[in-house]
């Protein structure tokens, strides 16, 4: 080849290059100036991807809102397992903020220690963070306002929810948007509402929903839900007229979430006046509700589980002995569904003679399990535990079935009336009552359904001093918020997890901790004696007969050995401190120079390819010519 055509070729490949590395930067300048927010979701997950659920909530804001993210770049530096969650967080508050057409505003504010910001974030409740030891306190939470000053916090974003990420946002969006106290109206067959006039007060869990929702509450005789019932609760409804099932009926036709307790064996109901140790209404299941629903629970039967059951007092012949009563559960861990808001953060519940839920052949609704048993579980005649036999006598029956029984359930999708033949005839009359509305005999329902009322008792959810001593309460709330918040919230169940460890880098990560720690806590105690031995050495000196000028020499000389020895050892200290994150560092340098050069460098060698690919072309076009 010529030199000419050689430098041709070289100038030719130059200006390949150059030509893509303008291209690439031209591309980013481009989208920073006419593409900003712009956003390609490239997770396996599509974390960044609003929910139709979401999208609702954000086109139901009519108001303006002002978001705040409160966050210290020192916190999130210094917690690896924060940085990736941070990331999200910042991606789908600007999501929200494009999709909601300008009605929400994102601001976000570095916290730094001692600044006006941490004033803000004192005085708004944020959960604070050590940083260092000197008290220093790092933030990562969000507050809301709208234009009536209602005020919405997350106090803490914490990682630990963020496969509910985007569920908690569309809440705290959709609170400030709908500012108005929701109405709780409750069908109490519990007597759980108290009578304060009579001294008897409420429950706990009426006073814990009381704190966010105005609580109403409904007779079983009722005719109709009041239509600005944001949630209905029915609780052991053991004495329903026809006319309230009917009521309830097209309350949960007509979108009304619902949140129902049914219970084979209620303990903690009103006593019977005849037998004090048995409930007046024992069982409750409004099976023609139920059934038009798509779920059923058979009031004949109480679940017993060995794996859950609690310890109380039995008998062995004339011994009293502690047993596993069967009936009386302790429900924990992946009992729980994980997937689901309502039960994901809960630690642990009580249930006692809990009925089992299970789908109606051909039932046109889903329901999905909230709170299972283990497979160690058997159904119990009801008859036997109403007679509260020996726990033992109950342990000598039990055969496993190897089937987890849904304890709670929640329900969703088409359903049809219970009533095909109109609303009931009226008691007093004995005809149909008047037709105040068009009858719904169909519609998508909302429900959550508990097979077991007694966990609302408050000694399944306080102590004496009013301090929680299970999850029930908490169970309540959620299941109480998730249905307040319409179809859309509940449509937004837990999605991925955008964490993704990079397992070599917590490998190393330990293998440091492991090889210097041990150095570090040695160094550490030395330090201290010698500090320790410094306070001795400066105490004023004692002769006892020996020669003073000579003692003080010798002290100072023993000051100076041991300043020396500290300083050495505060700098082998810091050595080891540096030495503990410098093989990390350098990995963790390294996957961001990959993270950020990793484009330019491929887009670079593909410049490369097609330069060689043009050579290779022209050299075999110029070998033809020549063979021609």
């Amino acid at each position: 080849m010529s030199k000419p055509a050689m430098n041709t070729g070289i100038a030719g490949r130059l200006v390949v290059v150059v030509s893509a590395i303008v291209i690439f930067l031209s591309i980013n300048l481009i989208a920073s100036l006419k593409l900003e927010g712009a956003q390609v979701d490239l997770t396996e997950q599509k974390l960044f991807t609003l929910a139709d659920g979401a999208k609702a909530i954000l086109a139901d804001v009519r108001e303006p809102i002002k978001v705040t993210l409160y966050r210290s770049r020192d916190l999130i530096n210094a917690v690896p397992d924060l940085q990736p969650h941070a990331t999200q967080v910042a991606g789908l508050l600007r999501s929200f903020e494009q999709q909601s057409g300008g009605k929400i505003s994102v601001d976000v504010v570095d916290v730094q220690p001692f600044s006006p910001e941490e004033d803000q974030a004192l005085a708004y409740k944020l959960a604070g963070f050590n940083l260092n030891r000197a008290g220093d306190k790092g933030y990562f939470g969000l507050v809301g306002t709208n234009t009536v000053d209602t005020l919405e916090t997350i106090p803490f974003l914490d990682p630990s929810r963020q496969a509910f990420l985007q569920y908690d946002l569309a809440r705290f969006v959709h609170r400030l948007a709908n500012p108005k106290e929701p109405k709780v109206a409750v069908v109490d067959g519990m007597s759980m509402l108290g009578v304060r006039d009579a001294g008897r007060m409420p429950w706990a869990v009426v006073e814990m929903l009381s704190q966010d929702y105005a609580v109403t509450p409904l007779p079983p005789n009722m005719t109709s839900v009041p239509p600005d019932t944001d949630v209905l609760i029915v609780a052991h409804p053991a004495t329903l007229t026809p006319q309230a099932e009917y009521a309830i009926d097209q309350f949960v036709l007509g979108g009304g979430p619902a949140l129902v307790f049914v219970d084979p064996f209620a303990e903690r109901s009103a006593p019977s006046q005849q037998n004090a140790m048995i409930p007046m209404y024992p069982s409750s299941d409004i099976a023609p509700l139920m059934t038009a629903w798509g779920v059923a629970m058979d009031p004949t039967k109480v679940v017993g589980d060995s794996d859950m059951a609690l310890q109380t007092v039995g008998t062995a012949g004339r011994q009293q002995v502690v047993a596993n009563y069967l009936p009386w559960l302790k429900i924990d861990g992946d009992a729980f569904n994980q997937d689901d808001p309502v039960t994901a953060r809960l630690n642990v519940m009580r249930m006692s003679s809990a009925g089992a839920l299970h789908p109606v052949d051909g039932a046109t609704t889903t329901m999905v399990p909230l709170i299972q048993t283990t497979p160690n579980s058997m159904l119990l005649d009801q008859a036997l535990v109403m007679q509260r036999p020996n726990p033992n006598y109950l342990l000598g029956q039990f055969v496993p079935s190897g089937v987890r029984q849904v304890l709670a359930a929640e329900v969703t999708g088409p359903a049809h009336t219970a009533f095909p033949d109109g609303k009931p005839a009226d008691p007093e009359g004995g005809d149909k009552g008047s037709e105040t509305a068009p009858q719904l005999t169909s519609g998508n329902v909302n429900l959550i359904v508990v097979a077991d009322a007694d966990m609302l008792a408050d000694d399944h959810v306080v102590n004496r001093n009013g301090q929680p001593v299970s999850s029930n309460g908490d169970f309540v709330l959620n299941a109480v918020e998730k249905l307040a918040g319409g179809d859309a919230l509940i449509a937004l169940r837990g999605g991925g997890q955008v964490s993704r460890p990079f397992t070599r880098l917590q490998a190393m990560q330990a293998s440091a901790d492991e090889t210097y720690r041990a150095k570090e806590q040695d160094l550490t105690k030395e330090l201290a004696d010698i500090q320790q031995r410094l306070l001795e050495l400066q105490a004023p000196v004692q002769s006892g007969g020996e020669d003073l000028q000579a003692m003080y020499e010798r002290q100072q000389a023993e000051i100076t050995t041991a300043n020396t020895r500290m300083m050495e050892v505060r700098r082998e200290l810091r050595d080891i401190r540096a030495a503990l994150r410098s093989d990390v560092d350098r990995m963790d340098t390294w996957l961001k120079v990959l993270n950020i050069g990793l484009v330019p460098i491929l887009l670079i060698l593909a410049a490369l390819g097609v330069a060689l690919w043009q050579r290779a072309r022209r050299s075999s076009a110029n070998a033809q010519l020549v063979g021609e």
